[in-house]
């Protein structure tokens, strides 16, 4: 009998560890250890919305809450990306590079908050990484 429920009890943990795919960590977001519930609710909105855009393209997504700016200029580079969202502006940095013989592609999210919403030094935060082109290929077809 012992063996029995070992044999089944093995059977489900083992399914259960191997039935689900593992996720990409994609890390906590730009602001760690802030109490969103303390803010005034537009400042809350603003930063929830910034954050989960920096999120998604970090993990190679697009943007949930930015939109695509029109208004922007084309950029040289012809990979970078311009959003607008609500206090902030989103820059989907895609942009061949070059480092000593090697080159690669630098990709990330860089947010600017609007000056009224963040006055201080800093308004800008950003996570850019270098990938190789098949590396890169790979993080975006997921």
């Amino acid at each position: 009998m012992t063996k029995i429920i070992f044999s089944l009890w093995s059977m489900l943990f083992l399914s259960a560890c191997t039935s689900q795919a593992p996720q990409p960590a994609i890390g906590p977001g730009p602001f760690i250890g802030i109490d969103l519930a303390k803010l005034p609710p537009e400042d809350r909105q603003i930063i929830t919305e910034a954050s989960e855009d920096f999120r998604a393209v970090v993990a190679g997504k697009k943007p949930m809450h930015a939109v695509f700016d029109k208004n922007a200029d084309l950029p040289s580079d012809g990979g970078t990306t311009f959003y607008k969202g609500r206090g902030y502006n989103l820059t989907v940095l895609l942009s061949i590079s070059s480092f000593g013989d090697f080159s690669g592609n630098a990709y990330g999210p860089i947010v600017t908050f609007d000056s009224t919403f963040a006055p201080g030094n800093t308004s800008e935060i950003s996570d850019i990484r270098v990938y190789s082109s098949d590396e890169l290929r790979k993080f975006l077809v997921r």
